[in-house]
C-alpha cells in the first residue's frame, strides 16, 4: 500500500524518513496516527459533560424548549447543546491554528510548502493540530451511531471518511505544512454557521441573522477567493515546478480540486437559503434534520453548509 514510487516525489524514499529521524529531525511517522484513537474517545466524553453540565443549563436558563415533537428527533434544547459544544471546538481549534500558523514561514510564502522537502521537521504544535483535528473527526464519526439518526447520516459519513483519509495520507507523507493551511481555512468559517443556529435556538432572529451573514461572507471571502487563490494554486503549480510529478500528486490534488468543486456547489445552497430568509425576513430553520421524514426540502439545502471540512 505504501509505494514510495506512488506515495512520495522522485528521488524521495522512506529511507530519508529514517535517515532524519537518526539526525534528531522529527518527522511524521505512521504509529503516531494511534494516538488519535484515545484523543477521539477524550473528545468524545468531554462533548458529552460539555452537553451535559455546561450547553444544556445555559439552554434552560434562557428558556429553550425541551419537548421532543417526536422520539426519534431531537429537542431544541439537544439541538442547542449540540451546536454550543461545535461552536466552541470550532471556534478553539480556529484560535489554536491562527497562533500556531502565525510564525511559519509557508503561511506567507506557499512555496516553503515543499522546499528543501522531506526536511520539514514536526513541530510540536503542528503535531497536535493535526492529532486533535483527526480526532475530532474520528469523534464525529463514532457519535454518528449513537445520536439521533439524521436525514443526512451517510452522506455525513462518507465526508468523515474522506477527511479523515485526506488528513491521514498528508500526514504520513510529511505534506502537513500545506494540510495545515488546508485546515485552518476551513475552521474560520464553520463557527459563525453554529452561532447562528444557536442563536435561532434561543429565539434570538436578529443575532442569528446577523451570524449567519458572516457565515456566508466568511465562506465567500475563505473558499471561493483565498483558497483556490492560495491553496489550489500552490499544489497545482508551485509543487509540480519544484517537486515534480509523481502518482499520489493526482490524489492529493485531484481531491482538493474536488473540494473546491463542492465549496462553489454550498455557496450556491447558502444563497438559496439566504434568499430564502431575505424574502421570509428571517434565517428560519435549523440546518439539519433529526429524521428521515422532517423538515422540508429547502432545510435539507441548507444542511449542506456544513459537510465540507
Amino acid at each position: 500500500m505504501w509505494n514510495e514510487e506512488f506515495w512520495l516525489p522522485k528521488n524521495t524514499t522512506w529511507n530519508d524518513f529514517v535517515e532524519l529521524r537518526q539526525k534528531g529531525i522529527r518527522i511524521p511517522q505512521f504509529h503516531d496516527l494511534l494516538y488519535v484513537y484515545p484523543l477521539a474517545g477524550v473528545l468524545y466524553i468531554m462533548r458529552i459533560l460539555f452537553e451535559r453540565y455546561i450547553a444544556q443549563p445555559i439552554g434552560r436558563s434562557i428558556g429553550i424548549d425541551d419537548y421532543k415533537k417526536h422520539p426519534t428527533r431531537i429537542s431544541a434544547l439537544g439541538k442547542f447543546s449540540e451546536s454550543f459544544w461545535r461552536f466552541v471546538f470550532y471556534l478553539s481549534i480556529f484560535i489554536y491554528g491562527l497562533i500556531i500558523l502565525q510564525d511559519k514561514s509557508w503561511l506567507s510564502d506557499t512555496r516553503n510548502c515543499w522546499l528543501d522537502y522531506p526536511n520539514h521537521p514536526l513541530t510540536s504544535d503542528i503535531f497536535g493540530y493535526y492529532m486533535i483535528e483527526l480526532a475530532f473527526y474520528w469523534s464525529l464519526l463514532f457519535s454518528q451511531f449513537i445520536d439521533v439518526k439524521r436525514k443526512d447520516f451517510w452522506q455525513m459519513f462518507l465526508h468523515h471518511i474522506a477527511t479523515i483519509a485526506l488528513l491521514s495520507f498528508s500526514y504520513i507523507v510529511n505534506f502537513v505544512r500545506i494540510g495545515s493551511l488546508v485546515v485552518v481555512i476551513h475552521d474560520c468559517v464553520d463557527y459563525w454557521l453554529e452561532g447562528a443556529k444557536m442563536a435561532k435556538y434561543a429565539k434570538a432572529q436578529k443575532i442569528c441573522d446577523t451570524c449567519f451573514g458572516i457565515f456566508a461572507l466568511m465562506w465567500f471571502i475563505t473558499r471561493l477567493c483565498y483558497f483556490p487563490y492560495k491553496v489550489l494554486y500552490t499544489t497545482t503549480f508551485e509543487e509540480l515546478n519544484i517537486l515534480g510529478l509523481f502518482p499520489a500528486y493526482y490524489v492529493f490534488n485531484g481531491l482538493l480540486i474536488l473540494l473546491q468543486i463542492l465549496h462553489y456547489y454550498w455557496f450556491y445552497l447558502i444563497c438559496q437559503v439566504a434568499i430564502t430568509a431575505f424574502r421570509a425576513g428571517e434565517v428560519t430553520k435549523d440546518g439539519r434534520s433529526d429524521s428521515e421524514d422532517s423538515d422540508s426540502e429547502q432545510t435539507t439545502k441548507a444542511s449542506a453548509v456544513r459537510k465540507d471540512k
